[in-house]
């Protein structure tokens, strides 16, 4: 397939990331420190304040939309041609990747899915919306899913001295030997607010409410689950809080004219609240975009 891409816009969505329980996102470890946090999390070189990457956040919104997608793979692949030809599970016990299986690209000590090609990434609910490199040819992302950085209140707090990192010590215990192994983990106190920015691309406007609604599945999926390492033990539980979504169409981009954006009312909406009115809420967007 000859790549085709297009442009029709820009959705700019932003908000805040709440750390509800204790965030730990890791970093490396000063080399030489002795006695210290041995998971410190991981800070803006220019500030040293802790931040959320945005690689770290689009991969677990990746990671928990693949695995919603696997459980739903029969069902879906009607509506998504890109998802015909695999079936649920992983290539792990094959051993080789592109086995057939969804989970079909090794990673490090895991597996993802990734299309091969173009055409299947252009037909796939995942590759489309978060990007795809397979064996013959690249899908791009159309997704783009900023850093986190503090907001300003939560600045202003830590220039008055308030911490907003704490260090928590954890004990593992061997099996085996019944040996404790202390450690210490760093992580951002809960409470601590973030501000996040994901822009997505309009480029086929028969896809672009689907993937909308993908994305916000898998923020809202993220909500029940964690961010971040430990969360099993507790640890990375989030909630987003919206404060603007508007779509800029693409003659925005040449005029600068303030007409060209369409404001949808989001400020202080849960993610549920925005799929549950998605219809309503987009539907002067739906009006300018269409569908083909």
């Amino acid at each position: 397939m000859v790549m085709d891409r297009k442009f029709n816009g820009k959705l700019v969505i932003t908000g805040k990331i709440k750390a509800v329980t204790g965030l730990h996102i890791g970093a490396q470890r000063e080399v030489g420190e002795i006695g210290g946090i041995d998971n410190p999390v991981i800070r803006d070189p220019v500030t040293g304040l802790p931040y959320i990457p945005g690689s770290s956040l689009k991969g677990r919104l990746r990671s928990l939309f693949e695995i919603l997608t696997n459980s739903k793979l029969d069902e879906w692949k009607e509506k998504y041609i890109g998802l015909k030809g695999y079936s649920p599970g992983s290539c792990r016990e094959e051993g080789r990747e592109n086995c057939g299986k969804f989970f079909n690209k090794r990673i490090n000590n895991g597996w993802i899915h990734v299309c091969p090609d173009y055409q299947k990434a252009y037909n796939c609910p995942v590759c489309r919306l978060f990007g795809a490199s397979g064996n013959d040819s690249n899908f791009p992302s159309r997704l783009i899913v900023r850093d986190a950085f503090l907001t300003e209140e939560w600045k202003r707090k830590w220039e008055e001295g308030q911490e907003i990192t704490e260090a928590k010590i954890e004990v593992g215990i061997d099996r085996v030997t019944s040996q404790a192994n202390p450690r210490t983990n760093e992580r951002v106190v809960a409470g601590t607010e973030f501000n996040f920015e994901i822009i997505y691309t309009v480029e086929d406007i028969s896809h672009w409410e689907d993937d909308v609604k993908n994305l916000l599945t898998a923020m809202a999926l993220l909500e029940d689950s964690y961010l971040g390492g430990s969360g099993s033990r507790g640890y990375g539980k989030v909630k987003f809080f919206f404060e603007n979504i508007e779509f800029r169409k693409a003659d925005y981009y040449r005029t600068g004219d303030p007409r060209d954006i369409i404001k949808i009312p989001a400020v202080n909406k849960s993610v549920r609240e925005i799929l549950s009115e998605f219809g309503d809420l987009f539907s002067e967007v739906k009006a300018k975009l269409g569908a083909e």
